[in-house]
């Protein structure tokens, strides 16, 4: 019986993290190339294929395929993650960091007669030749369509790619998808179709009495239940020819099923969270931020091998849903920042507690956390506590009094050279808890340089958003850009990063400074305070935080993690 089944350019080099020889004509090429960079329509050429890696959680996922060397699963939130059929372990995804228009796809297909990767996406239809990079788009409106959801299957005949809808079939070149015809049913015989897509699939297309099903995960005719009983439906199957088989569901789980062993798996890969929003490193990340309707989690992400375990909010009784927006780790202790409450983990004892009203964690989004002498202060907009790490208990301080006092509300709080720096009502001041003593920063200790022609400015009536402590200097976002506290200087003023909103920064190699802000990513040359690039696509909007590890940079943002690998 007949069935039908469903389914960057290159990037190449950035500024080098060593660039002392600064020659003008290649600092105007760089220029040159940021100014035209925004009217390229994807990932350019300076960037190697994977200079970029994006990290998100994944959604549902939607269709499965193959080729040669890898499965390939097409995912809501995403993009599309790659198995290696030899190995068994994911590779590097491919999503908007390799070019893709689409973040969400609904179809992925790989013809075996041509070599190429075709995606159904949100945005386009989009193929590639290398099927990594360099990605083709064609408009849903040259085939009479609205969108992708109005496409139900992917094939490919010897000569041609196929579209299929509900009511009619496209016939495209299979080279360069150009329309070569509409018509009601195809007018040739031997059309390979991909997976088979929840539209056609029956409940009796697959007998798992034989098998036995990995995690205590229970099988039913139209989804399938985890071991605590949350549910989720079935939304693609692919039947391979090399014995291993795969069911996709809604939840973002790929059931691996194995016909040698009847062994079926349940297989997860991505961010625990939706939206991550703090990370923290120790060997390995630990990312958490906003999660979704069901559960949230905690992500600890090797760097190196890019391998995921997720700590689940529905696997703790101490753990919620609640969203995360700010983490320390302290020892065997990791602390995460929630509304109005704090959630401590032992990471040796893999438990949670929580500390709330009583310990006397201010209202609000607890976005700050640090550590200093035995002490955590916590805070959110509407103050701050102090609390002690051992035993947990609120330490009577005279900040909370300071900050409650006199109705000021909290922008940032930063450990520097075994003092606590508060940024309060735009202003900053100097902690000394074992003193409990409270002062204002007193800009007057050295003059500041608005330029590099020695003009002088009266600081000390300037507005303090956020502070960055790097290694041996302490940073200070002000209305009129990056004063380095310590040299009493304004290294970079706010117009080289165009007035944006730092929400984070970095130095690397005390040559290159790297501004997060919420729209995208600045590199700066600290010496000659000249801007080197700054780059704004699509999945570097917005972006909470940011750290450098070695040869990488992560930053989190509202598309999720991203590694960017600036030595390549």
């Amino acid at each position: 019986m007949d069935m039908y089944r469903k389914s960057e350019k290159d990037i190449s080099v950035i500024a080098s993290t060593s660039i002392k020889a600064k020659k003008n004509n290649i600092f105007n090429l760089l220029f040159f190339i940021l100014l035209i960079g925004p009217l390229l329509g994807q990932v350019d050429n300076r960037f190697n294929v994977f200079s970029w890696e994006q990290y998100g959680a994944v959604g549902a996922v939607n269709s499965i395929s193959e080729d040669y060397t890898y499965f390939y699963f097409g995912t809501e939130n995403a993009g599309i993650l790659r198995l290696n059929k030899f190995s068994q372990q994911f590779a590097r995804p491919i999503t908007q960091g390799q070019g893709l228009k689409s973040n969400s796809i609904e179809h992925i297909y790989f013809d075996e007669h041509t070599g190429i990767l075709w995606s159904v996406g949100d945005n386009f239809i989009e193929y590639s030749f290398s099927r990594e990079g360099s990605w083709n788009t064609l408009q849903y409106n040259s085939l009479s369509l609205k969108s992708g959801n109005q496409i139900i299957d992917i094939g490919s005949s010897k000569d041609y790619l196929w579209l299929r809808s509900n009511s009619k079939f496209f016939k495209l070149d299979h080279v360069n998808g150009i329309l070569l015809g509409i018509y009601v049913s195809p007018d040739e015989p031997s059309i390979v179709w991909g997976d088979i897509s929840s539209r056609e699939l029956r409940w009796n297309i697959f007998d798992f009495n034989d098998y036995f099903v990995e995690d205590a995960w229970l099988l039913t005719s139209n989804g399938a239940s985890d071991s605590r009983g949350n549910f989720s439906k079935y939304l693609s199957y692919y039947k391979s020819n090399n014995g291993i088989n795969w069911m996709s569901l809604s939840n973002g789980y790929i059931l691996k099923i194995d016909e040698f062993s009847k062994l079926i798996t349940p297989i997860f890969y991505g961010l625990a969270c939706t939206v991550p929003t703090s990370v923290i490193y120790d060997n390995v990340l630990w990312i958490s931020g906003i999660g979704n309707k069901s559960f949230n989690g905690i992500a600890k992400f090797d760097i190196t091998d890019n391998k995921f375990e997720n700590i689940l909010s529905n696997h703790y009784s101490n753990f919620s849903k609640d969203n995360i927006y700010s983490s320390i780790m302290i020892d065997d202790e990791i602390w995460f920042g929630l509304d109005s409450y704090i959630l401590v983990y032992n990471t040796k004892k893999d438990s949670f507690r929580s500390l709330g009203f009583e310990k006397g964690i201010p209202r609000g989004k607890i976005v700050h956390l640090e550590y200093e002498n035995g002490s955590v202060f916590a805070g959110s907009i509407n103050g701050v506590v102090e609390i002690n790490r051992t035993s947990k208990a609120k330490i009577n301080s005279a900040i909370e009094k300071f900050v409650f006092s006199r109705n000021l509300f909290l922008g940032d709080i930063e450990k520097f050279e075994n003092e606590v720096f508060f940024v309060l009502s735009n202003t900053v001041f100097r902690y000394e808890n074992e003193k409990n003593s409270i002062s204002t920063l007193n800009w007057k200790d050295g003059t500041f340089d608005i330029s590099m022609k020695k003009n002088q400015i009266d600081i000390a009536s300037r507005s303090v958003s956020r502070i960055f402590s790097r290694s041996d200097k302490l940073y200070m976002v002000t209305d009129l850009g990056i004063v380095d506290y310590k040299e009493g200087a304004l290294i970079v003023p706010a117009s080289l990063y165009f007035n944006y909103k730092i929400t984070d920064l970095t130095v690397v190699d005390n040559s290159l400074l790297f501004l997060s802000t919420t729209r995208g990513l600045a590199i700066i040359d600290i010496d000659t305070r000249e801007l080197i690039n700054y780059y704004d696509f699509p999945f570097l909007r917005n972006i909470y935080q940011m750290k450098h590890i070695s040869e990488y940079l992560v930053l989190l943002t509202s598309k999720g993690l991203i590694k960017f690998n600036f030595n390549l």
